[in-house]
């Protein structure tokens, strides 16, 4: 489940019963309480109605939020994408629609936005060039995922709410669910998801008969996750309480905790509660024990760790008691959240992160080591990783196999629990060499299509051309043990520049990222030709134009690789569907009279524009004399040049083959 979801660093409950006298309320006053509540399933449905009959971008933003809140990443990418039509729309808004777009596996319109966000607000730039940089990591996981790696969804155990961290217990799992029971009338439900409260389930490994933890265990609202000792007598899981001011606001509302629960003559009793919050001032949640029991870690927002949630270790002393919590240290936690502890049977250490370079949302992770002292922190990357969240990692003895929690595409309800293999042998695959590239407009950076980029094989003195498609994409393949030249067109782009790729002595398959960036040229290359005049009404050429189209054919005869936009308007009399047919007949006509001096069709394009680009204020209902109006019935001629600048070569490597 995703962590936002199980605890945003303060548990907040709310009841039930205060819930339905606004559900069918139009008041934003009504859903502003409820947002501020924390109980965003039942604001959304208030926030909606209002944004139908009086939208806002206070309202979409509040919606967004929402959405972002309860882990639809899809709707909250609609709706961030909402926001920022307004005008008035928070730059933050940026961040948090590149969030989703990258669980949404849209890695680089994630990384425009991150950029986007880091250039609006002061000092960021260096983080959103690092945040759309992890995104091209993330693309590149995705894209060659391990294929020594199988997930498969665990159907029997998933239900269409929330089903995550499984833990072992004896011969069933333990695992944590907010599903529906079945047969039990008046559920009590939390409004940050409008789910059931989450519950400790038991499942049988053979038959996969479920069922439900008594009451102690599962009273009160949130219980779990959950670990228990090797000799089965001893748990120790999550338990979120409600403040004993029951009108208190439900972000001043409890804590999560940790819990002992022993159990005596078949059945689990509550004992005590770890002492690591016992005022209640921060959460403590999601214990895993090591191999031998004597090491718990757990995850924790008390004050002095690094940011966000943070893992923490305590040692089980010699009166049975546990030792005060030490933080995991720098290596494992980062200011985001580190979440979802585990260890294997060989004491290797997994753990959830948001902090680390990863795919989306939660990853997992591994590291070597114990207690504080920990190092070779990985990715373990796709498959075991999604850009959605992935979290809550299981082994079994075999250190190959076990299970895995995730809310990725394709799953049976909200968060359900995988189960995995690693270590598939697999035949090696031949290397692979190619270039992936992208041609952007230098400052808009957006996409250009239909530029030519050409590959030079220096070891056979041959050539390859590509053009970029319509996201400005182009991609060659590439030989081994090869040098190239990748460049721009040189009569396409009055200047030739170029850099070098080789794929010699690479031995590991390789794909180089390229990237140029070309200035579109503007007013140093525009020609208006304002004495080019047409008679109301009329789109033949006249005299008095016909000595500057003779030099407009001069210079295309000169300029051999130059396209020509031509765009004619007219005034504003007659009506604006007629001026527009008027205008494309003027464009048409000066074109006509270009193609008649010998200029090549694709080298035109005529474009007419009405009444919609006037130069003056001569508008419908305005008074003008002849000479005003006659100023508006024009035809300009805008020359495309285009000068390539090329960025700097980079390469990134991605193993798909055995070295």
């Amino acid at each position: 489940m995703s962590f936002k979801k199980v605890s945003r660093f303060i548990v907040a409950f709310l009841f039930i019963y205060l819930v339905p006298s606004v559900l069918f309320s139009d008041d934003i006053k009504d859903a502003d309480k409820l947002y501020k509540s924390l109980d965003y399933k039942y604001a959304l449905e208030i926030y909606e109605k209002i944004m139908q009959s009086n939208p806002s971008m206070e309202v979409a933003e509040r919606i967004a939020n929402c959405y972002r809140f309860i882990n639809n990443t899809e709707a909250a990418e609609l709706w961030y994408k909402k926001t920022l039509t307004y005008p008035n729309a928070s730059s933050e808004n940026y961040r948090y629609l590149a969030e989703a777009l990258k669980q949404n596996g849209k890695f680089e319109e994630a990384a425009t936005n991150f950029l986007i966000w880091g250039e609006k607000n002061q000092g960021k730039i260096q983080e959103g060039e690092k945040l759309a940089n992890m995104c091209k990591v993330a693309k590149v996981w995705a894209e060659n995922p391990d294929v020594g790696a199988l997930v498969e969804n665990e159907i029997g155990l998933n239900s269409e709410n929330s089903d995550f961290s499984p833990s072992y217990y004896g011969e069933s799992i333990l695992f944590i669910s907010d599903r529906w029971q079945k047969n039990k009338k008046g559920e009590d439900v939390y409004g940050w998801t409008g789910n059931p409260y989450l519950k400790i389930y038991s499942a049988s490994k053979s038959s996969r008969a479920i069922s439900l933890l008594n009451s102690s265990i599962n009273s009160g609202y949130h219980s779990g996750p959950a670990a228990v000792n090797a000799t089965l007598d001893t748990m120790i899981f999550t338990r979120a309480v409600m403040s004993p001011n029951k009108k208190s606001h439900a972000n001043e509302a409890g804590k999560q905790y940790l819990l002992l629960a022993i159990k005596k003559n078949g059945e689990w009793a509550v004992k005590d509660k770890l002492p690591f919050n016992t005022e209640g001032k921060f959460s403590v949640l999601h214990p895993a024990l090591s191999p031998g029991g004597n090491i718990l870690y757990f995850a924790s927002d008390m004050p002095g760790g690094y940011g966000g949630m943070d893992l923490y270790y305590s040692e089980k002393l010699s009166n049975g008691s546990w030792s005060q919590p030490q933080n995991c240290g720098s290596q494992i936690n980062t200011p985001q959240d580190e979440v979802f502890p585990s260890v294997r049977k060989d004491g290797k250490f997994y753990f959830a992160s948001k902090g680390h370079i990863g795919m989306g949302g939660l990853d997992i992770f591994s590291a070597t080591g114990e207690k504080g002292s920990f190092k070779d922190i990985e990715n373990l990357r796709s498959p075991i990783n999604s850009p959605k969240d992935d979290f809550g990692i299981l082994f079994n003895a075999d250190c190959k196999t076990g299970y895995l929690s995730s809310n990725r595409v394709g799953g049976v309800g909200l968060d359900d629990i995988y189960r995995f293999t690693i270590g598939i042998k697999a035949a090696p695959k031949e290397r692979v060499y190619a270039v992936s590239g992208l041609v952007v407009e230098k400052g808009t950076n957006v996409p250009m299509s239909g530029i030519e980029v050409v590959l030079f094989n220096k070891d056979k003195g041959s050539e390859t051309k590509a053009i970029s498609d319509s996201e400005g994409k182009f991609a060659f393949n590439l030989e081994k043990e090869t040098d190239y030249v990748v460049r721009g067109d040189a009569a396409q782009y009055f200047t030739s520049q170029s850099g070098q790729i080789s794929t010699k002595g690479v031995n590991a398959s390789t794909i180089y990222d390229i990237r140029f960036e070309l200035e579109r040229s503007k007013e140093a290359y525009t020609i208006r030709l304002n004495n080019i005049y047409y008679d109301f009404n009329k789109w033949n050429i006249r005299q008095d134009a016909v000595g500057d189209l003779n030099k407009v054919d001069q210079f295309m005869v000169s300029m051999p690789n130059v396209k020509l936009e031509l765009v004619a308007h007219t005034d504003s009399r007659g009506t604006a569907a007629y001026n527009m047919e008027l205008s494309n007949k003027r464009a048409n006509s000066a074109m006509q009279y270009l193609l008649d001096k010998g200029i090549n069709a694709d080298r035109l394009s005529a474009i007419g524009k009405g009444e919609t680009a006037l130069l003056n204020a001569c508008a419908d209902g305005v008074k003008c004399t002849e000479a005003q109006h006659q100023l508006n019935r024009r035809t300009e001629f805008k020359i495309v040049k285009v000068t390539p600048v090329l960025a700097a070569f980079t390469s990134q490597q991605i193993m798909v083959a055995a070295k």
